[in-house]
């Protein structure tokens, strides 16, 4: 690619970044929670009772960071934490019957905003759309992980990054 790509390309990041931001905003605002504990939430209800580090390696935050947000939905009844009885370092995260209901509610709003967006796009560029995300992700983070971090000028201390 040209530079001139590259960069319409980087603009069209930040566009699609500000846009899904101001989605979640908008989406969770609605169920009461946070970006980043509907991300929380949703992690759980997918993986059935994993632990704070599982979930922790999974969303890419330390662990100290994903234990305040897990605070914050144990204090508003929405998750559980106990100690696993194989391990008694280890503390496990499940939903309760009130974040069974709050994660459907996000779920059904989530899914209903998506469809109608990915049915306002013209011929097959929904199908296209559907089948480059998870590929282009999955490159991001691939690439992340091999080393190639954002430039210096462009770090993001990744405490500071939300679920």
């Amino acid at each position: 690619m040209e530079a001139g790509d590259i960069r319409l390309f980087r603009k069209g990041i930040r566009a699609l970044e500000r846009q899904v931001e101001l989605a979640l905003l908008a989406q969770t605002e609605c169920c009461g929670v946070t970006p980043a504990q509907c991300h929380l939430l949703l992690a759980v209800e997918e993986a059935i009772e994993p632990s704070v580090g599982e979930l922790a390696a999974e969303m890419e935050l330390d662990a100290s960071t994903l234990s305040r947000t897990v605070n914050g939905l144990v204090k508003a009844g929405l998750v559980a934490r106990r100690e696993d009885p194989a391990n008694r370092r280890r503390q496990l995260v499940s939903l309760t019957p009130k974040g069974m209901e709050r994660a459907a509610a996000i779920n059904e709003s989530c899914d209903r905003y998506y469809e109608g967006l990915l049915a306002s796009i013209p011929g097959d560029g929904a199908e296209t759309v559907a089948r480059a995300l998870p590929v282009f992700v999955e490159a991001m983070r691939d690439w992340r992980l091999s080393g190639n971090d954002a430039p210096s000028g462009c770090r993001v201390a990744a405490s500071a990054v939300e679920a």
